[in-house]
């Protein structure tokens, strides 16, 4: 199974905010591609080595864990709680389409900000 890369860049991205992913990569050896990749993220450069370093640290984690941060071929897309159902519904997303989103827009709700960039990510309509 192929996965896109703005899955890839999304499954990445969402593993930096707690810093295990530094983490696991640093034990396995695989620090300086995690910085690779986010130096490529930083500057929009979203290409195949980009692809090519999260496959190798996505093998990392797999490898260390049993379990890489890829989503599982039979993973289907699910609401986050409190989202509202229905048409219109939008996802925060990034700003220049290097990544599928993060979740659900909610009213109220402070903009998050990219952990990759540090740039706000733009609310955008779900493709379905």
């Amino acid at each position: 199974m192929s996965i896109d890369i703005r899955v890839k860049v999304a499954s990445f991205c969402r593993e930096l905010e707690d810093g295990t992913l530094e983490q696991l990569v640093r034990a396995a050896g695989q620090i300086a591609v995690y910085e690779q990749a986010r130096t490529s993220l930083e500057t929009g450069t979203i290409d195949e080595a980009l692809e090519s370093d999260l496959d190798a640290l996505n093998a990392a984690v797999e490898d260390s864990t049993g379990r890489g941060f890829y989503p599982s071929g039979l993973r289907i897309y699910t609401p986050l709680p409190g989202a509202a159902d229905g048409h219109g519904a939008r996802v925060w997303g990034c700003p220049w389409e290097a990544c599928t989103g993060r979740g659900r827009v909610k009213a109220g709700q402070n903009t998050p900000i990219c952990a990759a960039t540090g740039k706000p990510l733009t609310p955008k309509a779900i493709v379905e």
